[in-house]
């Protein structure tokens, strides 16, 4: 299992249902079964970047951009001679190629050290990745310490990045139980929250009334990530 489905199952059993099954048909939906008459599906819910031709979800970017920084950092290091800097970065979509992004770091930074520069201080790596430049505690041999960074296109107004993620995760997962949806009388969807971490009862009532559930769900369940508790059911 992995984390969703291990958060979904703790909560299935701990709302006192007993005979829950692991993907009782094999690696096709339903993620579980509930008395083998219940279907869930299970799937993580996250912020995407949509385009014309493509959705992605945001951590498919970052987390490789994060690797691809921290690495290309590193490769500076034989070059101490007694100062650190901290490194953030700020980025938006899309992202080039890492091949590209790591050319364009070697470059950008090749050209900070070798230029008198006011700290802090913004650097233009791409069109669409900026680092800010800090000074730093020396760390003996290491000459960029990698502080994090900002995606532009993640936060946003709650519940609408709420509603828009919400759509497109049912949307999908529509699509995945077509072929088995005869096979159960019953289907559940269950979402694990990365966007939102809860909501109070006004908030809760005005995503019912802007929400529009796909037939194909009999219930659509929202559980904190953190705590694996309901926060929203529809």
């Amino acid at each position: 299992m992995n984390r969703e489905e291990k958060i979904a199952e703790a909560y299935l059993k701990s709302s006192g249902f007993n005979n829950v099954a692991f993907e009782p048909d094999g690696n096709i939906p339903p993620d579980f079964s509930i008395d083998g008459k219940i279907a869930v599906e299970v799937r993580r819910l996250n912020q995407h970047f949509f385009t014309k031709d493509e959705v992605q979800g945001l951590e498919e970017g970052r987390l490789p951009l994060f690797k691809l920084v921290q690495s290309s950092l590193s490769e500076f290091d034989l070059q101490y001679k007694g100062d650190s800097y901290c490194v953030s970065i700020r980025f938006h979509r899309p992202i080039q190629k890492g091949s590209a992004v790591k050319k364009a770091i070697h470059k950008a930074l090749t050209q900070f050290l070798t230029t008198s520069t006011p700290l802090p201080c913004n650097v233009k790596v791409t069109e669409n990745i900026f680092f800010r430049i800090s000074s730093s505690q020396p760390v003996e041999g290491r000459v960029f310490r990698f502080a994090g960074g900002t995606d532009r296109e993640s936060g946003g107004f709650v519940l609408a990045e709420f509603k828009k993620n919400f759509d497109h995760c049912v949307k999908e997962k529509s699509g995945k139980i077509k072929d088995y949806y005869n096979k159960y009388a019953t289907w559940w969807l269950v979402l694990v929250d990365q966007i939102a971490y809860g909501f109070d009862d006004s908030e809760r009532e005005q995503l019912r009334s802007i929400i529009n559930i796909d037939p194909s769900w009999d219930k659509v369940i929202v559980l904190d990530s953190l705590s694996g508790n309901n926060i929203l059911e529809i």
